[in-house]
């Protein structure tokens, strides 16, 4: 690991690297020529198999904003995340992926809004890449930050993903011991719902862009039975958290929405694939097990799931409510969880 080359970093930027040797030039050129100058950039070579270790040394040579860690072994872009976070020095941390690029004046359009406005976190919009014909903007998530701030509601049910399209206050990460969990996808969405409970203020900007790379080798791409699995982990790391820290029940209720609607979706992903025909029975069982963390007693749910209702006579008081929504975002378990109980 290369020595830090100052004590005044507004931003650090932590890179993952694992095996993108065919994008990862384009990345690290992205960055070397931010117009933001008191930057430093750490990557965490998460022991690549192709040249992207040596492509590291090489820009840490030339460039002594560049700071490298070879992991010793494979920890996945999660723990690798947290290394960085860990050496960083910047007044705000952000994080790329290593087969993605950003335009020239990101960091500092991103860092300079943060400072205007002090804010814990700054946040801009992603285009995603498809190839150098093909790209689409994505502003619906800033959109909707904003109409949400507008109306009173916190930040974490409005901002929960795109991770990658901010900075975060490093005292924030730091004083409350905010870390990505170790899983294999969905990591991103566990960290932001726990950045965000503590953030008590944001700012969106427009005009500079992070570009999101779609290709059919990056891990949310692979549809298979660890990629299933990590949503099972991410479902429970979520609910432990909305568990364990105060808020109202309405926001309790629309966190648990958005989650239950996570692997409610993974689900449907699976009825395509064959061969993890009998892996859908276990995921089912897996997320009624889960359920059973509850800080507030929705018993209507469960008796849903057991007895098959139709929710017709729930359907009169809860229609006007948050758990309303609930129950029709989970009513494709209940058939399921009968057939597991017989």
């Amino acid at each position: 690991m290369s020595k830090k080359y100052s004590d005044n970093i507004k931003v650090s930027v932590v890179i993952p690297v694992y095996n993108v040797e065919r994008y990862f030039r384009q990345c690290l050129d992205s960055l070397k020529n931010q117009t933001l100058k008191e930057i430093e950039f750490i990557l965490v070579n998460d022991c690549s198999t192709d040249n992207c270790g040596s492509i590291c040394d090489e820009y840490a040579l030339n460039d002594k904003r560049f700071v490298v860690i070879h992991n010793k072994t494979n920890i996945r872009q999660g723990l690798s995340r947290n290394k960085g976070i860990e050496i960083a020095q910047g007044e705000y941390i952000g994080f790329i992926d290593a087969d993605d690029y950003i335009d020239t004046d990101y960091y500092e359009k991103l860092y300079n809004a943060a400072k205007l406005n002090k804010t814990d976190i700054s946040k801009t919009e992603p285009i995603i890449f498809y190839s150098e014909e093909r790209t689409t903007k994505r502003p619906q998530l800033n959109e909707k930050i904003n109409n949400g701030i507008k109306n009173g509601m916190p930040i974490f049910l409005l901002f929960s993903y795109e991770h990658w399209t901010a900075i975060f206050k490093r005292e924030l990460l730091i004083k409350n011991n905010i870390r990505y969990p170790d899983i294999r996808n969905a990591q991103d969405v566990v960290f932001l719902l726990r950045v965000t409970y503590y953030a008590k203020s944001i700012s969106i900007i427009s005009g500079t862009y992070y570009y999101y790379r779609q290709h059919p080798l990056s891990t949310v791409s692979i549809r298979e039975k660890p990629y299933f699995n990590s949503f099972l982990q991410y479902f429970k790391l979520y609910l432990d958290f909305i568990n364990t820290h105060d808020m109202a029940k309405m926001h309790y209720d629309l966190v648990f929405l958005k989650a239950i609607n996570s692997v409610k979706n993974r689900y449907q992903e699976m009825n395509g694939l064959s061969e993890l025909h009998e892996f859908r029975r276990e995921y089912v069982k897996s997320v009624f097990m889960i359920m059973n963390q509850y800080k507030y007693d929705p018993g209507y749910l469960l008796e849903c799931f057991l007895n098959g209702l139709t929710y017709d006579e729930k359907i009169q008081q809860l229609k006007e409510t948050n758990a309303y929504r609930i129950g029709k975002a989970i009513i494709w378990l209940p058939s399921k969880i009968k057939n597991l109980l017989k």
